[in-house]
């Protein structure tokens, strides 16, 4: 399906989907309220209470009946649509959104290599077995246990939210997680709510005494879908903060956010609030920012970050071997050498996904000619790259030298710059050295992130906004590979390695790499691929003389 076409879907069924879920959520919090405020009244025969309001101009009087009624009205208006309408459109913006389009937004290779088929089964599935689980739960005695109940529904939630943030990308985990919340409580309305106050009506006009424990058990049910809503809301608007979903440990962050949400509920259901609960319900933040100070430690920032100047000019496509890394210093005079080769590929190589990217990937009056014509035909995974059995973007570096290697000490003074083009990064796989400047440039119309994930150097997950923005960041400590990667658009993907000395090179379009400049002597050659893992040789060095050393990979 086409992009615009496919964008246009998304946003009707995103508008019907806010409109219908305010109408049923703003119902649900109307009548929260008015059991909160009603009021008994004296002598009044079969009101449970009363409650007067004005608004518009005008004067409302609510008279809360018991269960049993002497007679029905001739108008009696039920609260159920807008709980249908509100599951209905959810569930095809997450057709729409997820499951169409090969299931982009799905999946995260760097989360798990499980297939947009399979993904999808696992998604709906979640909805299906959550409603089943869900309700064999509230009908067993376990229902009857009151907060032992819902301490073991909300634990359970938090297990889906961890199995789920295992297999999905962490915006699907999330979503997926309020769209089986939301199920629960559509199918509440319609298979438990609705049924039990239609069973009260028609005894109520046959002249029979309404069963009591209908009411009761319809009210759980209402009671449970109250807690759900501020969490769900949360979740609805989650796409729009990838720090959250984005973080190392996203389903956490939700499982705490979810607790304060309800928390708030339950604040604003009680008749007399207590400030301490209040600030007891806010002090459920400090876990999350608590989490963020050990989990996200920023890396350190160089001067100018977050500018939204104009990119300045960059090559499109491969790069080349001959500018895999900095410059190597000549030291030494005559009495260096190099290495070159190539990264070979035995067997059949694995087919290329197709990646069906949003409209706003696509900005052809921004992009040179070469980007039109890369997004013109179809667009295709490049995590893994083989041409004419050569491989693409493998990171080759010495790892250790034992022939007198310059010491060098300070990092080159120019920025290696990273681009999301296009819904993805340029390059891919690049090299710096310790201290070196990194800047990300936003060159798209449309919401990025940048997060790192590392183990020697911190971690950082940053929004870029706006087009042209940039950021700019200094890894000080090596390591291969700090991989950054687009928690909105989880295709995207950047290998960065991090050395102590200018001996790297990445692999271009032709598979072959150049170290160049390096004094005589025996060294550890290392090659890294994203996917196809590592392979590591020694290799011996003459002044004068180019050292051959090529790298053999195959699938895994």
């Amino acid at each position: 399906m086409d992009a615009n076409v496919r964008e246009w879907l998304h946003l009707c069924f995103r508008w019907m989907h806010l409109i219908a879920g305010i109408m049923w959520i703003g119902n649900s919090m109307f009548f929260a309220w008015l059991d909160r405020h009603i009021l008994p009244v004296e002598g009044k025969a079969g009101s449970e209470g009363e409650l007067w309001m004005v608004h518009s101009g005008g004067f409302y009087e609510v008279d809360k009946k018991r269960v049993a009624l002497d007679q029905m009205p001739k108008v009696l208006h039920w609260f159920k649509w807008e709980a249908g309408f509100t599951w209905v459109s959810g569930f095809f913006l997450l057709i729409v959104v997820y499951y169409m389009g090969g299931g982009v937004y799905l999946t995260d290779p760097n989360v798990s290599r499980i297939g947009p088929g399979a993904a999808t089964a696992l998604g709906i599935g979640t909805l299906v077995l959550g409603w089943v689980a869900y309700d064999l739960m509230v009908l067993s005695p376990l229902g009857r246990m009151g907060w032992a109940a819902a301490a073991l529904g909300y634990l359970l939630l938090c297990g889906v939210a961890f199995g789920l943030s295992q297999v999905l990308s962490g915006r699907a985990a999330y979503l997926h997680v309020g769209a089986m919340m939301g199920t629960l409580m559509a199918a509440n309305v319609w298979m438990r709510i609705i049924p039990a106050q239609r069973r009260m009506v028609e005894a109520t006009r046959e002249g029979r005494k309404p069963d009591a424990t209908q009411a009761k058990r319809a009210k759980q049910r209402s009671v449970h879908n109250h807690y759900m809503t501020f969490p769900l809301l949360f979740i609805m608007m989650s796409n729009h903060f990838p720090n959250t979903y984005g973080s190392k440990h996203g389903w956490l962050v939700l499982a705490v956010l979810m607790l304060a949400g309800a928390g708030v509920r339950y604040f604003m259901n009680m008749r007399d609030r207590s400030p301490w609960l209040l600030l007891g319900i806010i002090g459920a933040a400090v876990p999350v920012a608590a989490l963020y100070s050990v989990l996200i430690t920023p890396v350190a920032p160089a001067e100018g970050t977050r500018q939204k100047d104009p990119p300045a000019p960059m090559e499109v496509g491969p790069r080349s071997a001959s500018v895999g890394g900095p410059a190597a210093p000549a030291s030494g005079g005559d009495a260096v050498g190099e290495i070159h080769g190539a990264a070979r590929f035995t067997g059949v190589p694995p087919q290329r996904k197709e990646l069906t990217l949003p409209a706003g990937c696509i900005d052809r009056e921004a992009r040179s000619a070469a980007v039109i014509e890369q997004h013109q035909g179809p667009v295709l995974d490049n995590s893994v790259m083989v041409r004419e059995g050569k491989v693409q973007n493998v990171f080759v570096w010495i790892q250790q030298n034992q022939g007198g290697q310059p010491e060098w000490k300070q990092p080159p003074q120019d920025e290696v710059r990273i681009d999301q083009r296009g819904c993805l990064y340029e390059p891919r796989v690049l090299g710096v050295q310790v201290g070196q400047r990194v800047t990300f440039i936003n060159s798209d119309p449309v919401l990025h992130n940048v997060r790192t994930v590392a183990e020697g150097n911190g971690t950082f997950n940053e929004l870029m906004a706006q087009k042209d923005m940039r950021l700019t960041k200094v890894f000080g400590k090596m390591e291969v590979m700090v991989h950054a990667k687009c928690d909105i658009h989880p295709w995207m993907a950047a290998y960065i390695g991090v050395l102590p000395h200018p001996y790297f090179a990445v692999t271009g379009s032709d598979g072959e790499y150049t170290l160049r400049n390096l004094p005589a002597g025996e060294y550890t050659l290392n090659a890294w691929h994203e996917v196809l893992g590592q392979k590591t040789q020694k290799v011996k060095v003459a002044a004068k003389t180019s050292a051959v050393a090529d790298f053999s990979f195959a699938a895994k």
